[in-house]
């Protein structure tokens, strides 16, 4: 058996090198496959006659019985700089759409499909599924009318955060990315939503934190990590402002049942195996799904408290260890993306 870990060169490679180990332990063969390779330096391949299909990803033949863990994808590199903008953007597509399509059409077993990560990357989806299995969410708005944003805004005593719905980073003038974190709703916000009009956001009120929750789904198997982020200055908001400052402060957490299940239910929902949910825990000991993030990161919480075994985990489900995949027996197969 095979298992393809799709990837790039700019990843953790303490993280992949971990998966692969972990992986050659249960007798399979880790291939690597550096996306940003293709088609510059790396190849793929799909071979159709009378006797069914061929996928070769890397010169590595890859089909029914093997696995792929898509962990991140990136554009090709190594196009040569003199391309005319128009041929760019028609080979940065054609390449996205080729990679997709052999990846939809390869029978190996995937965590996760294209598709199906794509179809659940929807906070609106994510609030209405788990409110609907009985878990509160955030009360929102997401809107790009500056009336109905201004109405919502004087609903909400506590105050209220503003994100984004995209991962898209802000590139500033020097050439450096910029994440948008999540971020409190101030008065100089309120001076600017007319520029709704150029493009919609999501308004949410601002709920009281005890503490906050990381849990991670693999397959059947659920891991949560408590951190007790109103402690640390700064991530009152988002924890992920002071990430490298609250590494060594999550704790293992108890799930209570009840949300438990309302995330197998969601999982199931959408027909995933991997999922990064994030909770707000009230002072109350009331549950508030953040959001759902189906291609989160996870790794710090095996190499730092509370040292969950995640990557067997993962390494489970891919080689397909007994109970440890989820079933979707009525859920269709995902279109080609």
């Amino acid at each position: 058996m095979k298992v393809l870990l799709i990837t790039h060169r700019a990843d953790a490679p303490r993280f992949i090198e971990r998966v692969a180990d972990e992986t050659r332990s249960r007798g399979a063969e880790p291939v690597v496959f550096y996306v940003e390779d293709f088609p510059t330096k790396a190849t793929i391949s799909f071979a159709q006659g009378p006797d069914g299909e061929r996928f070769l990803l890397g010169g590595h033949a890859i089909g029914a019985g093997d696995a792929i863990w898509a962990r991140r994808y990136h554009a090709p590199v190594g196009l040569p700089e003199a391309m005319h903008p128009g041929h760019r953007r028609m080979v940065l597509a054609e390449t996205e759409r080729f990679l997709h399509g052999v990846l939809a059409a390869c029978p190996a077993f995937k965590v996760d499909p294209y598709a199906r990560v794509r179809g659940a990357d929807h906070k609106p989806l994510q609030q209405r599924i788990f409110r609907e299995a009985g878990v509160r969410t955030p009360r929102t708005l997401g809107t790009n009318e500056p009336e109905a944003a201004r109405a919502f805004l004087a609903s909400c005593p506590d105050g209220a955060v503003v994100k984004m719905l995209s991962p898209e980073p802000f590139r500033k003038d020097d050439g450096k990315l910029q994440v948008v974190m999540t971020s409190e709703v101030r008065p100089e916000t309120l001076e600017k939503l007319e520029q709704l009009r150029l493009c919609p956001m999501y308004f949410q009120e601002r709920v009281p934190k005890a503490y906050e929750l990381r849990v991670t789904v693999f397959g059947t198997k659920v891991f949560a990590a408590r951190l007790d982020s109103p402690t640390f200055a700064g991530a009152e908001v988002d924890w992920r402002t002071k990430g490298l400052e609250t590494i060594e402060a999550w704790r293992d957490h108890a799930l209570p049942r009840h949300v438990e299940d309302a995330l197998h239910r969601y999982q199931d929902a959408v027909g995933l195996q991997y999922g990064a949910a994030d909770f707000i825990v009230t002072p109350a000991g009331e549950h508030v799904l953040l959001e759902v993030n189906p291609a989160g990161e996870f790794f710090w919480l095996e190499a730092n408290p509370p040292h969950h075994p995640m990557v067997a985990a993962l390494v489970d489900v891919l080689v397909g260890v007994p109970g440890s995949r989820r079933r979707f027996p009525d859920l269709p197969a995902p279109p080609d993306a």
